[in-house]
This record gives C-alpha cells, sequence and structure tokens, in this order.
C-alpha cells in the first residue's frame, strides 16, 4: 500500500484519555491555532481574534451532540505534520506562564450572571487575559457580551460546548494550574515523537481521549465521526497501521472470549438465543454444526466459531474496515447492538455519523 494512503488508526494524546478528555484538553495534539477544536495556549490565540461559532441547539441538545456541532466547524486536522512542533510552542508558553506565577484560581462556587456586576467578575477577566483569551485593556467591568466571548473561546480551545457560560466543568478547566497543562503537553509530545508517522495525502486518525475519528486529505478533513472506543478499563491501545480492506454487509466473527462468556450464559438460559440473533456454530473448517451439541457451560475455552450472519441486526452495521495490526483492532460501523454491547450512550440521530472501534478481545 503506497504512503498516499496511510492511515493513524488510534491516537492516545492525553496522559489519562477519557477522564481528562471531559475538561483538559490542551494535552491532545490539537488543531492549527485559532480554531474551534484548538487546544494550544490562547497565547498563540490572540485575543481579539474572532470568537468561535456556535451552532443553532438542537432540539434534543446533549453532550454528544453539542460535541459534534462544534467539531463541525473547523476542517483543520487534529493531528497533522505540524502537531509536534505546536504543542512544543504550547509547552513553551505555558513554561513562561508558570515563571510569571501562572493564572488565578476561580472560587468553585462562583456565581457569574450576564450583564450584572459579580463578586469574581474582574478575577474572571484576569485568568482569561493571562491565558491570552481576554483583551488587557478590560480588566475590570459586569460580565458583558466581550466576556463571555472570551470564555466562549477559552471552551473551544478546552473542549467544552462554546456557550459562554460559567458552568462548573469550565470553572475546573479554568483551575487546572499550568504546571498540570505542561506535564500533558510533555505527554503527548513523547507520545507523538514515538509514533514516527509517516503523513501521506491521505490518512484517517482516530482521537481515542476526543472520541471522534477524521479522513484527512490535502491537509484537510472531509470527514469527521464521532467514535466508540474502549473504556477505561478495557482501554483501546494506541497502533498505526494501514487499511487493506472496506468490507460491506460484513458478518460478524464473535471473539472466543465473549463466546465463552456473553454467548454461553445466554445459551444456557435460552437455547434459542443464536437462532435469534442471526448466529450459527462453525467448527474448525468453517462447517456449521448443531449448537445442540456445544459445551455451553462456559468451563471450558470454545472449540468452536460462532459467527453472525450479515443484515441491519449485525453488529458490524453495514462497513468493517480492516488494517491488520498486532491488538486485531478494526473499524466498523455502528447499529444499535454495538452501542448496546459496548454500554455507550448514542443519541439515535447521531448515529449516521458515528463508528465503533474495536478491540476483539475486549469487545
Amino acid at each position: 500500500m503506497s504512503k498516499r494512503h496511510a492511515i493513524i488508526i488510534a491516537v492516545g494524546m492525553l496522559a489519562s484519555a477519557s477522564a481528562l478528555a471531559q475538561t483538559e484538553t490542551i494535552g491532545q495534539a490539537g488543531p492549527k491555532p485559532a480554531t474551534a477544536a484548538g487546544t494550544v495556549p490562547a497565547i498563540a490565540n490572540p485575543a481579539h481574534a474572532a470568537a468561535p461559532k456556535t451552532a443553532a441547539p438542537a432540539a434534543a441538545s446533549t453532550a454528544e451532540s453539542r460535541s459534534a456541532a462544534a467539531l463541525a466547524l473547523t476542517h483543520e486536522p487534529t493531528y497533522d505534520e505540524g502537531s509536534a512542533q505546536r504543542i512544543k510552542d504550547a509547552a513553551l508558553s505555558y513554561s513562561d506562564l508558570a515563571v510569571r506565577g501562572g493564572w488565578p484560581t476561580i472560587p468553585a462556587d462562583a456565581k457569574f450572571a450576564p450583564g450584572a456586576q459579580g463578586a469574581n467578575d474582574d478575577l474572571l477577566r484576569k485568568r482569561l487575559i493571562v491565558s491570552g483569551d481576554f483583551s488587557a485593556d478590560k480588566a475590570s467591568g459586569a460580565f458583558d457580551q466581550d466576556l463571555a466571548d472570551a470564555v466562549k473561546r477559552f471552551q473551544a480551545r478546552h473542549g467544552l460546548a462554546p456557550t459562554g457560560t460559567m458552568t462548573p466543568r469550565t470553572i475546573a478547566a479554568m483551575n487546572v494550574p499550568v504546571q498540570k497543562r505542561i506535564r500533558q503537553l510533555e505527554a503527548s509530545l513523547q507520545r507523538l515523537e514515538n509514533m514516527n508517522f509517516g503523513f501521506g495525502q491521505r490518512y484517517v486518525v482516530v482521537n481515542i481521549p476526543a472520541a471522534f475519528a477524521e479522513a484527512v486529505e490535502n491537509d484537510v478533513v472531509v470527514r469527521r465521526y464521532r467514535v466508540i472506543v474502549g473504556k477505561t478499563e478495557k482501554p483501546s491501545p494506541t497502533l498505526t497501521a494501514q487499511i487493506s480492506s472496506v468490507v460491506l454487509n460484513p458478518t460478524w466473527t464473535v471473539p472466543s472470549s465473549i463466546a465463552k462468556t456473553e454467548i454461553s450464559a445466554h445459551m444456557r438460559k435460552d437455547p434459542t438465543y443464536l437462532s435469534r440473533m442471526h448466529m450459527e456454530v462453525l467448527d474448525a473448517h468453517d462447517n456449521p454444526i448443531d449448537p445442540n451439541s456445544v459445551d455451553w457451560s462456559g468451563t471450558h475455552t470454545p472449540n468452536f466459531t460462532v459467527r453472525q450472519h450479515n443484515g441491519t441486526f449485525n453488529a458490524l452495521g453495514a462497513v468493517k474496515i480492516d488494517m491488520p495490526n498486532s491488538y486485531s483492532v478494526y473499524m466498523h460501523d455502528t447499529s444499535a447492538i454495538c452501542s448496546a454491547m459496548i454500554t455507550a450512550s448514542i443519541p439515535t440521530a447521531a448515529r449516521a455519523s458515528t463508528m465503533c472501534a474495536i478491540s476483539p478481545p475486549g469487545y
């Protein structure tokens, strides 16, 4: 496969993955400065820069839909050839802030009301001025539209919904010490340097902590999807691979670990389970065998294979993307079964733009 078709399948760019991804995205290898999903210090994002656009709220707003709307506002790649240098620049900027004492802490119970003077409004202004999100000549005053726009800039840079409202998550993100931000950046830089990824004209990135995938062509994101990744107790691995094939309407070969535990448990309770789930049992030569001849006690490693037929009921959905790797990881379309099996909460409206990144041994 040529370099043109290189794919980076999974990038773990935060020190503690999903837990940090909720409030601290500065450690990710972020897009170029001044983008809606930017993750470099605002020193590289001047305070006079335009505030990020906000999408019209959906009828049923969720964290996933708000995040997807924010991502849709930029075509800048999360990971490109300039990511490492931008992280280095960001680390230097934050180191300079650390020498100067960092930023002030906002009280966790602070209240902010647009249009009204609050006890902590000037403190918030100072916090945003230090990080470059706000102009230094506006150090005092009530919570006006200019201050709300500065809050939006901060929120967009840190993976938060750019509402301009001082939510508890926004305050928590503002209060992360500058030294911790530096450690995140250094950890991300080390991971990227260890990848040694050869960028081509076309590649795909799965950002594990941010839970989205990008298809990049000519340095522009042409497709972006929400993805379902491993949980903290069963994390998705970080790896680089090449796409070898795209399978339409795939069958699903159930991993032996699932056949031994989940499938066996279902069969002990309901002998019709396999037929209802459109599954068949195969021997070592892929010949069908009678499910009644199988030991479903779950005490032994399965000496058979369980395979689900293709169709709308299939756990892999309509598309499977293969990329040979030592972790047996692949990507596939989502479906109701997929979402249920990995206990992910994905709104129905978002499923059309959602992919599952699955590692069969832990699926």
